[in-house]
């Protein structure tokens, strides 16, 4: 490994930052120098390829974010670039790590370790305070094993089967089309209750597509990729939609305004 690293991450709300930031910290206590930066900050073609990179995103219906899949198919060619991969899930991504990796693959990244982590739930089945921590500290635990097999030259790299391509496929159907529907937009799309919004602006700061303007109140656009960090992040929970139960943040909201 290159012991120059940069590692682009996009974090819905803070779990795949808790991972890169772990991963980070364990490569620069090892000697080399990890930066962590936002993927939605950085256009594809102008990441660093003098330096190793590391890719990191959030799981969304056993897939990624429609976003994340188009910067990383905007890459340039990596020419032999060191590359490793991870991702964040409630539960499962059905594979789709070892997707991702063939598609940088096809780049012409070398894929030094592609592995998915489990986190816990930022939406529907949300855990207790005290699990979530326990769930947490695991898995920072192997992200920082996983790390030092990168360091080694042993990291784990998920490989991909029949049931793994079944999945991505329609997966990748699903938030590409059906999330763009008319319905889907109409049910998932968030409003605020304007006697607890305070017009502090955090919505429109961190959200990563400018979705939101804040005029009376928060003003919500057509470019909600439903990632959460508007509603799990408002200091005065103003924000719902139809279906949207309980959310979880992994990280405080000043994390999340790391380095542009």
């Amino acid at each position: 490994m290159n012991r120059e690293i940069n590692i682009y991450v996009f974090s819905g709300t803070g779990n795949t930052l808790l991972v890169a930031n772990k991963i980070s910290e364990t490569f620069n206590l090892n000697g080399f120098n990890s930066t962590v930066l936002k993927m939605e900050s950085v256009e594809p073609e102008d990441i660093d390829l003098s330096r190793s990179v590391g890719i990191g995103f959030t799981t969304a219906f056993w897939n990624t974010y429609p976003f994340v899949r188009s910067w990383i198919q905007n890459l340039p060619d990596g020419n032999g670039t060191e590359t490793f991969l991870f991702t964040t899930m409630g539960d499962s991504s059905c594979g789709m790590i070892a997707h991702i990796a063939k598609i940088l693959e096809k780049k012409n990244y070398k894929i030094v370790g592609a592995k998915g982590f489990i986190m816990p739930n930022n939406f529907l089945l949300v855990l207790k305070d005290k699990k979530n921590k326990e769930r947490i500290e695991k898995t920072l635990a192997t992200a920082q094993e996983y790390a030092k097999g990168i360091i080694n030259s042993n990291g784990y790299i998920k490989k991909t089967n029949f049931f793994s391509s079944v999945a991505f496929c329609f997966s990748s159907f699903v938030t590409t089309k059906l999330w763009n529907t008319k319905l889907a937009k109409r049910i998932m799309k968030f409003k605020t209750d304007k006697n607890k919004c305070n017009k502090c602006g955090l919505c429109a700061t961190l959200c990563p597509t400018e979705n939101i303007e804040i005029k009376d109140i928060p003003q919500f656009k057509d470019k909600c990729i439903f990632c959460l960090r508007c509603v799990s992040y408002c200091p005065q929970q103003a924000m719902s939609n139809k279906i949207l139960l309980k959310t979880y943040r992994g990280s405080t909201a000043g994390e999340m305004k790391w380095k542009k």
